[in-house]
C-alpha cells in the first residue's frame, strides 16, 4: 500500500483562507443512473447485513462529487495560480463509486496537485482536512492548497447506525495560501463527553476571542444549537471575553457536512473588510469530537495558538 505524508521539516508559518466559493446542485447526476451502482453497493454493504433502499435507486437520486467539484475548481484555480495540494472532505458516499475522486480532480486542477480525500469522520472530516493542509504548508513545500467540502443527498442503503442524510447537494471550496505574517488558521479537535460540550466550548471560545477589537462571528453546527446563547456560556464559565462575539449563526441541520462551511464562505469577505474574526465550531455526537477553527480577519495579529489535535476533555 502506498502511503504519503508531509516531509519532516521544521514547523513554521501556517495558512489562511484567501477565497471561497459555494454552490448548490439542484439536479441529480447522470451517474446516479449508472446500472453498476446497484451491484457495486450490494457487494459493499451486503457483507454487513445492510439492505439497499430501492426507492432511492428508482428515483435515480444522488450526485457525483467529481461533477460538483469541477465548476468550483474552474472558478477558483487557473494556470497562473496553480495549487500544490487538493483535499476533498465528505461524509456521505459518492455516487461515482470505484473511482478515486480526489485523484480524478487532481487531473482537472491546474498544477496537478497531490490529492486525497478525508471521509468516515462525520462532521469532523473538514477540520481534519484543514489540519492535513496545515501539516503540508508548514514544510514550505505547499504554496497553495484547495479544500473541497461536499455532500450529496442520497443514501442508497440502510445505515448500520445513526446517519444524517443532507437535504440538498452542496459543495464549498476554500483556497488556502501561506499566512505570510498574518494570523493563520487555528484548527482544534478534541474528544469531549456530551455532558461537557457547553463547558469546553465556552472555554475554547473565550480563548479564541480576545476582548475588545472589532468583534467576531461565531458559526455553530446544528448539534451546538443549544449552546448558541453566548450569554449563558459566559455565565457558565465566568469568562466575559466571549462577549467579543457579536454575531452567532447556527448552521441548518439539513446540511451536516457543508452547513458551517457554507456560512463561513458567506462571511469571509466581511471578516476581511472589517478585520472581524470568524470562529467555526462543530460537534459530532457519534464520534464525540468537538472541532473549532478560527479565520482571523485582515489585520489580525498572529497568535501563539497551535494548529492540531487537543487531548480528550
Amino acid at each position: 500500500m502506498f502511503q504519503t505524508g508531509p516531509p519532516g521539516l521544521p514547523e513554521g508559518g501556517g495558512v489562511r483562507i484567501s477565497r471561497a466559493e459555494r454552490r448548490v446542485f439542484g439536479e441529480s447526476s447522470e451517474l446516479a443512473t449508472d446500472p453498476s451502482l446497484r451491484p457495486y453497493l450490494t457487494d459493499m454493504v451486503g457483507a454487513y447485513g445492510l439492505a439497499l433502499r430501492d426507492p432511492v435507486f428508482e428515483a435515480a437520486a444522488g450526485h457525483s462529487y467529481g461533477e460538483m467539484a469541477e465548476p468550483l475548481i474552474e472558478a477558483m484555480v487557473d494556470a497562473d495560480t496553480p495549487v500544490d495540494l487538493l483535499v476533498l472532505a465528505h461524509g456521505i458516499h459518492d455516487v461515482r463509486l470505484g473511482r478515486s475522486t480526489a485523484t480524478y480532480l487532481s487531473s482537472r486542477c491546474p498544477g496537478n496537485p497531490l490529492a486525497f480525500a478525508v471521509c468516515d469522520q462525520g462532521v469532523a472530516a473538514p477540520f481534519s482536512a484543514l489540519r492535513a493542509v496545515h501539516a503540508y504548508a508548514v514544510t514550505g513545500g505547499c504554496r497553495r492548497a484547495l479544500l473541497l467540502v461536499a455532500e450529496q443527498s442520497a443514501l442508497h442503503y440502510e445505515p448500520a447506525g445513526p446517519a444524517r442524510v443532507p437535504d440538498r447537494h452542496a459543495a464549498v471550496a476554500f483556497l488556502l495560501e501561506p499566512a505570510a505574517g498574518a494570523a493563520p488558521l487555528d484548527v482544534r479537535q478534541r474528544a469531549v463527553d456530551p455532558g461537557r460540550v457547553r463547558e469546553v466550548l465556552a472555554a475554547e471560545l473565550a480563548e479564541l476571542l480576545p476582548g475588545g477589537g472589532p468583534g467576531a462571528t461565531v458559526i455553530l453546527g446544528s448539534d451546538l444549537a443549544d449552546v448558541a446563547d453566548l450569554a449563558n456560556l459566559a455565565g457558565l464559565t465566568g469568562l466575559p471575553a466571549i462577549a467579543a462575539a457579536d454575531e452567532v449563526v447556527v448552521a441548518p441541520a439539513g446540511q451536516p457536512c457543508t452547513g458551517v462551511w457554507w456560512e463561513l464562505a458567506a462571511r469571509l469577505p466581511v471578516g476581511d473588510e472589517h478585520g472581524r474574526q470568524v470562529v467555526v465550531a462543530e460537534y459530532d455526537p457519534v464520534l464525540g469530537y468537538l472541532c473549532t477553527t478560527t479565520s482571523p480577519g485582515a489585520g489580525a495579529v498572529p497568535g501563539p495558538a497551535p494548529v492540531g489535535a487537543r487531548g480528550a476533555a
